[in-house]
């Protein structure tokens, strides 16, 4: 198996669309859950073991966790996902942008809406077998060229976002200009906006608003920021309606958030993606 984790950038042709790669294997002497939030990007994760549950849940109940499957897509999504292990997980997830997803996957990005989905639906056998091959493979640093080779050879063969698409993700990202205001430098309607968005990017235009004013709360929060102050950097209404957006994305109130991360910055070994509040350990 080799090192028991490694990360790194995808190709450079497909760094507009993949974030970054990275190769797990985990031993512990007890299960472990933990709670991925949501953060706007897509996950393909392949599962070179047994023992892996997941569940997607705005109740943070052991009961829903199904076992996953060996190559699955986590869409972007406004609520929580719990991914429990036995003990002894390993494989390798990738992590690209929703544009990015609907360009290498080329079906609309609604499919994936707060789901786990097989990747042998989006692309045929050659998902389930590719997870063999990804584990035959004897480093890393093989796993990853294969990626490559497999994400390159999807490029030509897939859509390209709508240029207003792009505009109004960066800008929602940043946080700059209301939605109505980002509809209408569009030049089209908030009908439409919304109906490609669905099928671009996965979810609507005021969804992608919630996921991205929640990670710049989370990552305040993470910082020791006081409640109040971060519902007011961030837009919130006042402190309670910060409280109740965290708890009906993340599960938890912002306390037990604060104290279940335990000051870990954004972009932390425990997340996925630089910058980002990707994950908080529950158990184990």
């Amino acid at each position: 198996m080799g090192p028991r984790s490694a990360r790194r950038r995808p190709a450079a042709a497909l760094r507009p669309f993949i974030i970054n790669y990275t190769g797990f294997h985990t031993e512990f002497s007890t299960p472990r859950r933990r709670l991925e939030l949501p953060t706007g990007y897509v996950t393909v994760v392949f599962v070179f073991t047994e023992g892996l549950w997941v569940t997607r849940t705005e109740v943070l109940a052991p009961t829903r966790l199904r076992a996953a499957s060996r190559a699955m897509i986590s869409g972007p999504r406004t609520v929580p996902t719990i991914g429990m292990h036995a003990g002894a997980v390993s494989g390798l997830e990738v992590n690209m942008s929703p544009l990015g997803a609907y360009r290498l996957f080329g079906i609309p990005m609604a499919h994936f809406e707060d789901a786990h989905v097989d990747l042998t639906e989006v692309i045929g056998p050659a998902g389930r077998h590719l997870t063999d091959r990804l584990q035959a493979l004897g480093s890393w640093e093989d796993r990853f060229a294969l990626l490559d080779e497999v994400f390159c050879a999807r490029l030509d063969g897939g859509p390209a976002a709508a240029p207003e698409v792009r505009g109004a993700l960066s800008r929602l990202w940043a946080g700059s200009g209301s939605l109505a205001r980002i509809a209408e430098e569009t030049g089209w309607s908030a009908r439409t906006l919304r109906a490609r968005f669905r099928d671009q990017v996965g979810l609507s235009p005021k969804a992608v608003a919630r996921v991205f004013r929640l990670q710049h709360a989370l990552r305040l929060l993470s910082s020791g920021v006081a409640p109040a102050r971060v519902a007011a950097a961030c837009g919130y209404h006042d402190q309670a309606h910060l409280s109740r957006e965290v708890k009906a994305m993340t599960g938890l109130p912002p306390s037990r958030f604060v104290k279940l991360r335990g000051g870990l910055p954004p972009g932390s070994a425990l997340d996925r993606m630089p910058g980002r509040i990707t994950s908080v350990v529950l158990s184990g």
